[in-house]
């Protein structure tokens, strides 16, 4: 008589086993995105982007000026750090802000770290008192959809002073995706004495979202930018309606598309910006006087982006785009290495803000198999 444990190293060693079937076991479904493809999508803050140019309409840019030490050889090695960074996040797409003009951007796309990439260029000039723009850069297979638009935003008593939100409808192999590149007020005077400008710009963009969710629930919206406000903020908990809960976006309640009758269909939207915020000693931009980090800069989705059509976030790729060499020193907290005169000396570094950055995949149907005769 064979023994049981003898048995049952036989069964091993064959490739079976005692059962037939793992009933723990769950079969993977085919989605049809065998084929799926990813692609980087980034914001970055470049921290006063100015050419070394007088522009006699620009005011914002008189402290940007030879005499003031910013010369053609600071402003190229700015521009040769800011390509440095740029190759590392290796994007696909690229929304920026605090940029002086197209210009400087022109300059910068051809700069020969980034001219083979062959870099196209959205911007458009924005009221800002300082003279600083948003715009998005961009490589294929993204393409523009139509024009762009800038959102002006009213900062009270008929102020637009500000950056503004950009509108820019795009295409990634034909699937439409519609972004929105903010840089909301600054905390200037104080954060909660400044909310009310933060609060305006997010009625600004929830006002863009929701035009294009009433004619499509399942429009796919990615907004990113430089909030200066946190994710737990009013201003993007409350009034932008991004939160940190995912089963809060893709519930049926949240996403179902308007009824008839109803005038008030504003869903929320997903703010995977949590995912760095809620760790220690990490962030996007470190004030120094509070001796905390802050994560201004964020990346937020419309529910389109969490179904299994078109584009799709990956939930685990949001993350701070902080390599060492892009790091102050260890003395100053690993903030961002900034670039930027400070108490009469030049630091020389890449901007006051980190970039932040996530992957989508565009989820492309397998071809079905050709019918056997």
């Amino acid at each position: 008589m064979l023994h049981p444990i003898s048995v049952l190293l036989s069964l091993l060693l064959l490739g079976g086993s005692p059962a037939d079937e793992d009933p723990t076991s769950v079969p993977v479904a085919n989605t049809g995105t065998e084929n799926a493809q990813e692609y980087t999508i980034a914001f970055w803050n470049l921290e006063n982007l100015f050419d070394y140019e007088d522009d006699p309409d620009n005011p914002g840019d008189d402290e940007y000026l030879p005499e003031k030490e910013w010369d053609q050889a600071r402003y190229e090695r700015k521009l040769d750090h800011l390509a440095r960074a740029i190759v590392s996040m290796d994007a696909d797409l690229l929304a920026v802000c605090e940029v002086e003009n197209r210009r400087v951007l022109e300059d910068l796309t051809r700069h020969p770290d980034l001219v083979e990439e062959q870099w196209a260029i959205v911007h458009q000039d924005s009221p800002d008192h300082r003279g600083i723009d948003l715009a998005l850069l961009y490589r294929k297979p993204f393409a523009e959809d139509g024009p762009s638009t800038l959102h002006k935003i009213d900062i009270g008593e008929g102020n637009t002073a500000t950056r503004g939100v950009l509108e820019v409808p795009m295409t990634l192999s034909g699937t439409k995706v519609t972004f929105l590149v903010n840089h909301w007020p600054s905390r200037w005077g104080g954060a909660e004495k400044s909310a009310p400008k933060r609060k305006a710009a997010a009625q600004v963009a929830r006002g863009i979202i929701d035009g294009h969710l009433s004619n499509d629930p399942a429009a796919e919206i990615i907004l990113l930018g430089d909030l200066n406000d946190d994710p737990w903020d009013p201003s993007v908990r409350e009034v932008l309606k991004a939160v940190r809960e995912l089963r809060a976006v893709t519930h049926p309640s949240n996403t179902a598309p308007r009824k008839e009758g109803r005038t008030d269909y504003s869903p929320r939207l997903w703010n995977p910006s949590w995912g760095f915020a809620n760790s220690t000693d990490n962030g996007t931009y470190y004030y120094w006087n509070g001796w905390c980090w802050n994560c201004f800069d964020q990346i937020i989705v419309s529910s389109g982006l969490l179904d299994d059509r078109g584009l799709q976030i990956r939930k685990d790729s949001v993350a701070v785009h902080a390599p060492d060499f892009m790091k102050d020193t260890e003395r100053n907290a690993f903030r961002p290495a900034r670039f930027r005169k400070f108490r009469g000396r030049w630091e020389e570094g890449y901007s006051d803000h980190f970039a932040v950055k996530c992957r989508v995949t565009l989820l492309t149907p397998n071809k079905e198999e050709p019918a056997s005769e």
